[in-house]
Parts: C-alpha cells; sequence; structure tokens
C-alpha cells in the first residue's frame, strides 16, 4: 500500500470512527451536520491524496470503473450535502457508506495495479 493510500486509509477509518462514536452519542451530542462536516472533508483529504495524484491514469484506465466511482462520488457529496442542510441521519449513513466503499474500491484498484504506475504516483 502506497503511503497516499495510507493517509486515505486514516482518513476514512477516523471518519468511521467519528460516525459510530456519533451513533453511540458518544461525542456530546455532536449533531448531523457537523459530523457529515467532518465525514465530508475527511473523505475530500482521502480523495485528494490517493485518486488526485493518479488521475491520469483513471481516465486513461477502466472506464466501467471510473463510471462508478464517479457515480460514488456524487451520492458521497449530494448526501453530504443533503445531511449538513437537512440534518437527516439517512444521509449520513449513506455519506459514510459511500466514503468506506469509495476508498476500499479505490485501495484495491491501487493495489492491483500498484505495479503499472510510476514510482511519482504511488
Amino acid at each position: 500500500m502506497s503511503w497516499r493510500d495510507r493517509i486515505a486509509t486514516v482518513c476514512v477509518a477516523t471518519a468511521t470512527f467519528i460516525y459510530v462514536l456519533w451513533l453511540a452519542d458518544l461525542l456530546g451530542g455532536l449533531s448531523v451536520a457537523a459530523t457529515a462536516m467532518v465525514v465530508l472533508a475527511l473523505g475530500f483529504v482521502a480523495s485528494a491524496s490517493a485518486v488526485v495524484p493518479g488521475f491520469a491514469a483513471l481516465l486513461a484506465g477502466s472506464k466501467t470503473y471510473l463510471a462508478l466511482a464517479s457515480l460514488g462520488g456524487i451520492v458521497a457529496l449530494v448526501c453530504g450535502a443533503l445531511a449538513v442542510m437537512q440534518a437527516s441521519e439517512l444521509t449520513l449513513a449513506i455519506l459514510v457508506i459511500a466514503t468506506v466503499s469509495l476508498w476500499a474500491a479505490a485501495t484495491a484498484r491501487h493495489i492491483a495495479v500498484g505495479g503499472s504506475r510510476p514510482a511519482a504516483v504511488r
């Protein structure tokens, strides 16, 4: 696993842990909106660290993967925005699920094609 993927892993694990703490009501009444903002921010950092540097290779790769990852990103962004604006627990849950799913798919893809990527991207 590359150092960029490790950064993404820490971000997504932290977002998931915060969500679990929120579910257990161990965050002092942190709102749905505030929790969603934290998850969104950590998801953006994960994406910026692990996906953005290899974006050219992503565009040149599997169009099916690109379409599914793009759809997952849109779902995460829309659910995050709805969770912030409407304080919706359901959209917060979908945001977390989408974030974890995007991380898992990207990490698996990076591991599978890792040897073919330039060292500067790893």
